[in-house]
């Protein structure tokens, strides 16, 4: 049977541009590769916006359609049942509260007979989710509690936008490491744009994952 990797995460995490950019880097090896865009809570930086990209690549797109497409509603596709109990390879975008990760309770049942899937909790230390340990464990908590399920890694995703620059990736990323550490969550890869790539490969190496922004808009410039 196939995988289901999850990401979840505080707003403002990354965790959209994250399963995007993992969606897009696995259908290069992978075939059979479904995009399940399931953040109905946040409906502004959304997979689904994306559907010319995903679908040449290789990805199918699983989300709400017709008025339901940007809603705020917690409206789960018909199909996703189905299809995650199919072998295939699908990777989740959950919004990072409790209201979204009611979704995966919703399919609890359903993602825990496929043994290898992944729950990965998004961190960016810069948003308010992820300020301190206290607000992580807050967060972590809350869901998996809704969900049902463990998250089994975290992706450390430290920037400020345009802001960002190397010292504040290592110092971001710094803030993770002690998350992972207090959680027992190892910590899966360090998320950065190709520009940084360079100068940060010498301490962090193979941690490193190379994102291509696609869902900033223009005036967060």
């Amino acid at each position: 049977m196939g995988r289901i990797t999850i990401f979840a995460g505080g707003f403002g995490s990354g965790k959209s541009e994250i399963a995007l950019n993992y969606a897009l880097n696995e259908a290069k090896i992978e075939t059979n590769i479904i995009l399940a865009d399931l953040d109905m809570v946040n409906p502004y930086f959304v997979s689904r916006q994306l559907k010319d990209i995903l679908i040449p690549a290789g990805v199918r797109l699983l989300a709400p359609e017709g008025d339901l497409s940007f809603g705020d509603v917690p409206a789960v596709p018909r199909e996703i049942i189905g299809l995650v109990k199919q072998d295939n390879y699908m990777v989740m975008d959950v919004a990072g509260d409790e209201v979204g990760c009611n979704v995966l309770r919703y399919l609890h049942k359903h993602i825990i007979t496929r043994p290898d899937y992944e729950f990965i909790l998004v961190l960016n230390p810069y948003r308010p989710f992820s300020q301190d340990l206290e607000s992580v464990i807050l967060l972590r908590d809350q869901l998996e509690s809704a969900s049902g399920l463990k998250f089994s890694a975290i992706v450390s995703n430290p920037n400020l936008m345009s802001d960002s620059n190397c010292e504040i990736i290592r110092r971001g990323h710094k803030k993770v490491e002690s998350y992972s550490k207090a959680l027992g969550i190892p910590i899966k890869c360090l998320t950065i744009e190709k520009k940084f790539y360079r100068k940060l490969f010498p301490h962090y190496g193979d941690l490193l994952k190379v994102i291509k922004l696609f869902l900033m808009p223009d005036w967060l410039y």
